[in-house]
């Protein structure tokens, strides 16, 4: 069966919702396709079965909870495959890390580590490097200050432009316990139903309820977002970083507008070092990469300094709230 077979009309409708709000029940999104419930059930699990449905997940702004994202790239060295595989696992399971990202570049792979202060990044990158270091031939660090996430436009014939944001100015809300141990919940399944996260917290289903609207409310939590297997598809993963000749704010209004409207853009992030602005693209082939790459010059060739184009091979971790935080 071919990439493009593996999903149909009414799977992308699914899709579709599921990417808007991952929390919403089977029922609304049967009302909303005009299937059965038993039939968005079924597809549901077919579409998980194939890898195109990897997981649903919270995306929580842990910014307002007052940590940073410091992100380091790493290039490898005297590294052979089975060494890589060792190091990524070490690090899936590492406290603070929030993405595992690996890269065809020159950096092998980016980790994102949340901390509060620069203090606190310099001891988990420490302990990181205690017993990795030898095989890191080379590290960038850079702050990420927004990271504005895309709906998947490239499946659908009507486009979702809904924006949702970690990072920016804000101001700091606090939360207990509790409350972290829901994120933490949500943030590695968005579906988990009330009754099963109050059975594991010991509460009420109304209290669970009450504090998922107050971490809504609040935009600790920002939405609920499905990972598509994008690749199961056949569509290649780029990130691209620019190099801007004039980085006043009032001046990448216009180029982020632009890649919002882009159907195939589904990140825009904002970060200190490496590049002024960087966004990530999903595309069938180079060719049409390169058509993207060469309206966007059109379009902003007066702002666009330079740019570096990176396959991203594998998100090895995505985790929106690690286990640090409780």
């Amino acid at each position: 069966m071919s990439s493009t077979s593996l999903i149909d009309v009414k799977d992308r409708a699914i899709l579709y919702y599921l990417d808007q709000d991952a929390r919403q029940s089977i029922s609304k999104i049967a009302k909303k396709t005009k299937l059965s419930k038993e039939v968005v059930n079924y597809r549901i699990r077919r579409m998980q079965e194939r890898g195109i449905i990897q997981n649903f997940c919270a995306v929580i702004d842990n910014s307002k909870l007052g940590y940073v994202v410091y992100r380091v790239f790493i290039r490898f060295q005297h590294v052979d495959i089975e060494k890589e595989q060792e190091i990524l696992e070490f690090l899936r399971n590492f406290n603070s890390i929030g993405w595992v990202i690996q890269l065809e570049e020159l950096y092998d792979v980016v980790l994102l580590i949340w901390a509060k202060n620069i203090y606190e990044f310099k001891d988990i990158f420490d302990q990181i490097s205690i017993k990795y270091g030898s095989y890191f031939r080379k590290r960038l660090v850079t702050v990420v200050t927004e990271i504005h996430h895309f709906t998947h436009n490239y499946l659908y014939e009507k486009p979702d432009l809904t924006i949702r944001k970690i990072g920016g100015k804000f101001e700091e809300k606090k939360i207990d316990q509790t409350d972290s141990q829901i994120l933490r919940i949500l943030a590695q399944d968005a579906r988990a139903p009330l009754l099963k996260i109050s059975q594991e917290l010991k509460l009420a289903p109304n209290t669970i309820k009450h504090r998922i609207k107050k971490l809504t409310k609040d935009k600790i939590i920002v939405g609920y977002r499905t990972r598509i297997g994008s690749d199961v598809l056949g569509y290649q993963h780029y990130k691209i970083f620019l190099g801007l000749t004039d980085t006043n704010p009032e001046k990448k209004i216009g180029l982020k507008e632009y890649l919002r409207l882009n159907n195939n853009v589904t990140f825009v992030t904002e970060a200190i070092g490496r590049a002024d602005l960087e966004f990530e693209i999903k595309v069938k082939n180079s060719q049409e990469l390169h058509h993207n790459l060469k309206c966007l010059r059109q379009q902003f060739g007066n702002l666009i300094k330079d740019y570096r184009t990176t396959l991203v091979n594998n998100e090895f971790v995505v985790n929106y709230f690690p286990v640090n935080h409780l």
